[in-house]
């Protein structure tokens, strides 16, 4: 597998003026209380548009195993069972694949359990092993085209950073030790959020005080309420989730969007 330090770079078609990102994870595949309806509502959300595109952080079966925080005798299949689903999943999302990392459900429960790696074996034989990274990623992903004088054409640039855990404090996110990303995705909390953040940065170059902003994204779960967390009376996590656009252009355009499907 390719190390996390190397970037992957996507280019969508230079005649699009925008795309639009979507965000799965946490489906957990397997558990009793896995949304099954609502993730075939998501994957034709993303399949309706030419200019959908899809990054995957983690946590896509539950595979419980023996001393694992998940039920065992719970599951509705088998760990392989499940890792059959989710290739499927990558092979008719394929296309539209931008970056995938594995979440603590496989990294942590089977990864460090045994030494496999389930999610890059889905990957590998959806044909896209090169936009797996094993514990984050960074994208650099070209939109649209616009003239940049001379008659030359260039891509906008949008640089993502993909990890399925990022810290969030009170005065501190995990995408603040990240130079020089436009937005950040996680998730692991089932939280869904859209907390962009900023930070005042030196441009030396034009002896310029800058305003630097960030787009962080949570886009939630695809489970329901129950087991575990109804036990330990924790608060039900809202269905939203948030897709980002990225548009092209000369000047660097984002904008989230917050819906339930």
């Amino acid at each position: 597998m390719l190390p996390e330090n190397k970037p992957i770079i996507f280019n969508t078609p230079q005649d699009t003026p925008a795309i639009t990102i979507y965000f799965a994870h946490d489906i957990h595949k397997g558990s009793e209380l896995h949304d099954r309806e609502k993730w075939e509502r998501f994957k034709r959300a993303i399949l309706s548009q030419p200019n959908n595109y899809i990054i995957w952080v983690g946590d896509y079966c539950e595979n419980a195993v023996v001393g694992s925080k998940g039920d065992v005798y719970a599951q509705t299949c088998s760990p392989h069972e499940q890792k059959e689903w989710f290739t499927e999943q990558l092979v008719d999302l394929a296309d539209r694949t931008i970056a995938i990392v594995p979440g603590n459900h496989e990294d942590n429960r089977i990864t460090k359990t045994c030494g496999l790696f389930p999610v890059y074996d889905s990957a590998l034989i959806a044909g896209i092993g090169n936009r797996y990274r094993q514990t984050y990623a960074m994208v650099d992903i070209g939109v649209g085209s616009s003239k940049h004088g001379a008659g030359s054409q260039r891509q906008q640039r949008y640089v993502g950073f993909v990890a399925h855990r990022l810290r969030d404090c009170k005065h501190y996110n995990g995408s603040d030790f990240v130079e020089g990303i436009d937005f950040a995705a996680s998730g692991h909390d089932h939280e869904p959020s859209d907390h962009p953040r900023a930070k005042v940065i030196y441009d030396p170059r034009n002896k310029q005080v800058l305003q630097k902003e960030v787009e962080v994204i949570d886009s939630g779960s695809f489970m329901t309420y129950g087991g575990y967390a109804a036990r330990d009376a924790c608060r039900p996590k809202s269905s939203k989730i948030y897709t980002l656009t990225l548009f092209s252009g000369r000047r660097k355009r984002l904008e989230t969007h917050g819906f339930r499907v």
